[in-house]
């Protein structure tokens, strides 16, 4: 009885780790999208066409601020983001 109460113990704080991680982790994503989606939102603003979708979301969210400039960059030379 003690041993599957330690056991359950074990697994839960190894969940409750897991978790916390996932979360943290999506938070610095998340907070990573808002600023590039400011930055694509700022190149709008001064006359520069990025069209902004899941995909430049997605590529801000994964690479913040580089991100956006590289979109920004890709969409300036008409190779992507038209």
């Amino acid at each position: 009885m003690i041993l599957t109460e330690i056991l359950v113990l074990v697994v839960a704080l190894i969940v409750a780790f897991f978790l916390y991680n996932l979360f943290d982790n999506l938070i610095h994503l998340g907070i990573h999208a808002v600023i590039g989606l400011a930055i694509l939102y700022l190149a709008r603003f001064f006359g520069l066409k990025v069209a902004i979708s899941i995909w430049t979301i997605l590529i801000c969210a994964l690479g913040g601020s580089i991100g956006a400039v590289i979109v920004i960059i890709l969409s300036y030379l008409k190779i992507a983001f038209v």
